[in-house]
């Protein structure tokens, strides 16, 4: 078993300290809830007044590419802007605080946060949102918050995607003294079903991270970490368990260990501090098992290019084509399969170390043999994906990308070696970094 084997074993046993969502129920004394326009609005909502919200409302537009649109076949809903809705009363504070209380431990985050009002929503019958990922709306902001009022509904149900894993949220909440509420990572690919009867009304909130701080605090992995530095001593020569083959099957050892995450982060958003559930956990421990065994541990974007031969298949997956709609995928390329990969190319780049200082790390190559798991890569869903159609003596061709981040982890004394990949632009800074420190 090599290296890359071995740590993905003993890093799956590091349970996430919470999860990618978290939903429950409140109990709720009616706030005082006025909206330009309309003026105040009473609880449960009454089909009277979701009509005047709705003539006061607009239609929200979505991202696409580069572009906002408004598109009822891709968002129907409607929208009211923070800065025309006013919520408070006596109890109105105690109640929010005690939500986003609940959210932020469902979700793994131990430090202080706050939740910022962002619009409220009206859902009538037929309204939906299909599979989409939420932006970055503020410094700081990790993660959404929605609270449905009080109202007589039915269906619009949340469904919250990662990774392999699916929740369905039922907000609907008829009870007058209780308010449903749900929580999910920002990143998470999510959509709301369609409304079946009535008519609802969300207050949706950015959680925002009140200061910089600690990542979530995950369990004590003692033994793990254990594990973890034996390994690395292992792979840097000091001593290799008898288990386990740090080499691969032509005997070259990796230059250094790249594990992906489960989370997907923005440049402004890659910091040892902001990393989301499991990898908060992760991290935390490969910062801790690293130096014991020689080794530096690092932040690091990764960017993966392919292109390759392409297929007709003639016909179209609508819910691949209803989801992925906004990730930039053209809309005829579901009607193509891929057949081979003829070239491509994996990076790393956007360095950040575990202490926040700078770096002159530039781009690196990722070779086939540093993942870790070495399928890590194989299952991944491409940001975008073209495909175009035959031509002349050519035959159908696509390409595609995909972006993530990465742990990344190389002996200490082979910081060198491991500069050398990229060439001379990687390591030119390096060394003039250490003669201005020399």
């Amino acid at each position: 078993m090599t290296v890359t084997h071995e740590l993905a074993e003993i890093l799956d046993d590091v349970d996430r300290p919470g999860d990618f969502f978290a939903s429950g129920r409140a109990e709720f004394l009616a706030p005082r809830l006025e909206v330009e326009g309309v003026g105040p609005i009473a609880l449960p909502l009454l089909p009277t007044q979701a009509k005047q919200l709705i003539k006061a409302a607009t239609r929200p537009p979505y991202g696409r590419g580069a572009d906002t649109v408004v598109d009822t076949k891709i968002r129907r809903t409607w929208q009211i802007e923070a800065s025309r809705v006013s919520i408070g009363g006596k109890h109105w504070a105690k109640t929010l605080d005690g939500i986003v209380a609940r959210a932020a431990e469902g979700l793994g985050v131990a430090e202080p946060v706050t939740a910022e009002l962002y619009k409220l929503l009206v859902y009538d019958k037929g309204s939906f949102f299909v599979s989409h990922r939420d932006t970055e709306k503020s410094p700081g902001m990790f993660a959404t918050l929605v609270l449905a009022l009080p109202s007589q509904s039915k269906g619009g149900e949340l469904v919250v995607h990662h990774k392999y894993r699916e929740a369905r949220l039922d907000l609907a909440c008829e009870e007058p003294s209780e308010i449903a509420f749900a929580a999910f990572y920002a990143d998470c690919v999510h959509e709301v079903l369609p409304v079946t009867s009535g008519c609802r009304a969300t207050l949706v909130f950015n959680l925002v991270r009140k200061a910089k701080g600690k990542a979530p605090e995950p369990p004590s992995y003692e033994a793990e970490a254990e594990k973890v530095t034996e390994l690395l001593r292992g792979w840097v020569g000091d001593k290799v368990p008898a288990k386990v083959d740090t080499a691969d099957a032509d005997g070259a050892f990796p230059e250094k260990l790249v594990i992906p995450l489960a989370h997907a982060y923005t440049p402004a958003e890659l910091a040892f501090d902001k990393l989301n559930g499991a990898d908060a956990a992760v991290a935390r421990l490969l910062v801790k098992a690293a130096p014991q065994a020689g080794c530096d541990v690092h932040l690091a974007l990764f960017a993966v290019w392919e292109c390759g031969s392409a297929e007709y298949s003639g016909r179209e997956n609508w819910h691949n084509r209803r989801g992925r709609r906004d990730s930039g995928v053209e809309e005829d390329a579901r009607e193509f399969e891929v057949i081979e990969v003829h070239d491509g190319s994996k990076t790393l780049s956007d360095w950040r170390r575990p202490d926040g200082a700078t770096t002159t790390l530039g781009e690196l190559p990722i070779e086939d043999d540093e993942v870790s798991p070495p399928d890590a890569l194989d299952d991944m869903e491409p940001d975008e994906e073209h495909f175009r159609e035959a031509t002349g003596n050519e035959g159908a061709s696509f390409e595609r990308t995909y972006a993530r981040a990465a742990l990344v982890i190389w002996p200490s004394n082979r910081i060198l070696a491991v500069l050398n990949q990229g060439g001379l632009e990687a390591t030119l800074p390096f060394l003039e970094e250490l003669i201005g420190k020399w």
